[in-house]
């Protein structure tokens, strides 16, 4: 019995139009959209954290800036101090940075509804930092692609606190 053609199963998206149940872009798709996503992650990183976490309401895009430009500001700053104890202290600000990372690539994870494992965003934050950036920034839609903007867009209205 023919029941015509099938349609083409369409990824699902919630209510703010943001696709769920799968990433949007793999790992390695920052290349994919190179002004702003690759460019932003790689050379300011301190924007596309605080843009994707002000996008999901997890956090306000001046206190996360500025929290996260004083974490590289200070890796910057032990690259050229041969102090021990201040190369100590950089390391577990860089331990910090990236626990923060592995949490929010396993939020936006979770509040897509994606598959994975914690182990595999921990992997991701590690191996793949700015790769993971690039791909939870694509996810929430965090830039507007061919236009680099410096400002946080809004919040998605269901994660506004």
């Amino acid at each position: 019995m023919d029941h015509g053609p099938t349609a083409m199963a369409q990824p699902n998206v919630n209510l703010d139009g943001i696709v769920t149940g799968r990433w949007k872009i793999a790992i390695f798709g920052c290349f994919d959209t190179c002004i702003p996503n690759t460019v932003m992650v790689t050379f300011c990183p301190c924007v596309s954290i605080a843009q994707v976490t002000t996008r999901i309401g997890y956090g306000q895009y001046l206190h996360v800036l500025l929290a996260s430009f004083f974490f590289y500001i200070m890796y910057l700053i032990a690259c050229f101090v041969k102090a021990s104890w201040f190369r100590s202290i950089v390391g577990i600000l860089g331990f910090v940075m990236f626990l923060f990372m592995w949490h929010l690539r396993f939020k936006v994870r979770g509040l897509f509804h994606i598959p994975g494992s914690i182990v595999e965003d921990g992997l991701c934050a590690l191996f793949c930092g700015c790769c993971s950036l690039a791909q939870m920034a694509t996810h929430v839609e965090s830039y507007k692609p061919g236009d680099c903007q410096f400002e946080a867009r809004a919040t998605l209205p269901s994660y506004q606190v």
